[in-house]
């Protein structure tokens, strides 16, 4: 029975449906610009975020790199302190003359007068 009647959609024109389907219509282009703006800040915040996470990481890095270089360049400076401790003890001793005649012996084997030299063979296991 119902097989036979034709079904027919009538749509009613009035102005409260021209009115209801041009918000309907208005909301769905403002929800897509929602959607576009949002999108577009959402990727514009996640470059930045990206920049700002690249920079840090080099900054850090170059801190580490500074930071190393100091160190190298503390132990450096600690040798050098030492090493003038050590120079500025042998000037002292410099100004010491039986210092001088000792070195004077024993690298360019002087003698005073009326000294006789005598060399030793250096061994190997003897300590001096």
């Amino acid at each position: 029975m119902t097989n036979n009647r034709k079904a027919t959609i009538k749509r009613l024109n009035s102005d409260y449906i021209d009115e209801q389907s041009t918000l309907y219509e208005h909301k769905l282009k403002r929800k897509r610009g929602v959607i576009r703006r949002l999108s577009f800040y959402g990727i514009a915040m996640v470059i930045f975020l990206v920049f700002i996470g690249m920079t840090l990481h080099n900054q850090q890095q170059t801190i580490q790199e500074q930071a190393e270089k100091k160190q190298m360049l503390e132990e450096e400076l600690y040798v050098m302190i030492d090493k003038e401790l050590e120079l500025k003890d042998e000037i002292e001793l410099l100004h010491d003359p039986e210092y001088i005649a000792e070195i004077a012996r024993r690298d360019f084997f002087l003698t005073m007068p009326g000294e006789t030299l005598f060399q030793l063979p250096r061994s190997s296991n003897s300590t001096d």
